[in-house]
């Protein structure tokens, strides 16, 4: 999935590259449906862990932990291009992973909300509408910059990549 896509994804190429039969395929996942859900799945709980770690290790510094997280998820899609290339450009286009997607864009910008208004990302969940809205655009905006990077749309320095990252996240106004 991450080096030929979605869509050039099969049951016989992914037994081919993992030296299975596909009858042991079988054994694990009713189909590549369910394979490429998992994978995606795979790829989400890593950033999150990735994320609430660098958060943890970060100083108690807004921009720090900012850019502590921005850091990790930059290399978590740029070090290996195939989670990138599946969590961020093959995903949107995907009608398996589609919903996922969506549902992984709001688990993420609820867990930036609720660091924003209590510090902790498994924090209380009342935060105002306004700490949703701008922590979906950031989240979106973020993945979609990853992606500009990961597919040489725009060609970027990790480091500038992730400082101009941290400016963005932290020119936009988180109300309480």
């Amino acid at each position: 999935m991450g080096t030929r896509g979605v869509a050039g994804t099969t049951v016989r190429g992914v037994a081919e590259q993992s030296g299975i039969a596909a009858r042991y395929f079988y054994e694990s996942f009713a189909g590549i449906e369910e394979l490429q859900l998992a994978v995606f799945d795979q790829i989400a709980t890593e950033a999150a862990e990735r994320s609430v770690a660098a958060l943890g290790a970060a100083p108690d510094d807004v921009r720090a932990r900012t850019r502590a997280v921005l850091a990790a998820m930059a290399d978590l899609f740029l070090e290996d291009p195939r989670k990138g290339r599946i969590a961020l450009v093959e995903s949107i286009t995907s009608p398996v992973l589609g919903p996922r997607v969506l549902e992984e864009s709001r688990r993420f910008a609820g867990m930036l909300a609720a660091t924003r208004s209590s510090g902790d990302p498994s924090g209380p969940a009342d935060v105002t509408a306004d700490e949703v809205l701008t922590a979906r655009f950031l989240i979106g905006g973020v993945a979609h910059a990853l992606s500009a990077a990961l597919q040489g749309d725009v060609r970027v320095e990790r480091e500038h990549l992730v400082d101009v990252l941290v400016d963005l996240f932290l020119g936009a106004n988180l109300r309480r």
